[in-house]
């Protein structure tokens, strides 16, 4: 059996959950990670929405991957593989953090770039986030 899917009410704690985990995540890869960002419903004020936080770390190039899985498991990171979807690599998240995910992926994966329009695209045009 698995685990009920809960959604919730936009946290506004969310964004704040997020900042304290790139404080951390972000000087343990240094140079290594070109942006990490907050992606996903928890990254929209108007939207409901599982209360897991989905963060992108983007790498500066495919030769960094080994040395960012070696500093992410120092963390506590626990590597999942790509999970069927090509370009990233999914990372389980220390249990003491706040729920989250954590997906590397290089600069030129589509993915990245299509999560990042879609949240400036419904922060920007909150009616359509509502609906």
């Amino acid at each position: 059996m698995t685990a009920p899917i809960i959604v919730a009410d936009h946290g506004p704690v969310w964004p704040q959950q997020f900042d304290a985990l790139r404080s951390r995540i972000a000087p343990g890869l240094g140079p290594l990670a070109s942006a990490i960002e907050h992606v996903g419903s928890t990254a929209v004020a108007a939207l409901a929405a599982k209360p897991i936080i989905d963060i992108d770390v983007v790498l500066r190039g495919r030769y960094d991957l080994a040395a960012a899985i070696k500093k992410l498991h120092s963390m506590g990171y626990r590597q999942r593989g790509d999970l069927g979807i090509a370009g990233r690599e999914s990372f389980r998240a220390p249990r003491q953090d706040f729920p989250h995910h954590l997906d590397r992926c290089l600069p030129q994966y589509g993915e990245f770039h299509r999560h990042v329009a879609f949240r400036g695209y419904l922060r920007t045009h909150p009616d359509d986030a509502v609906a």
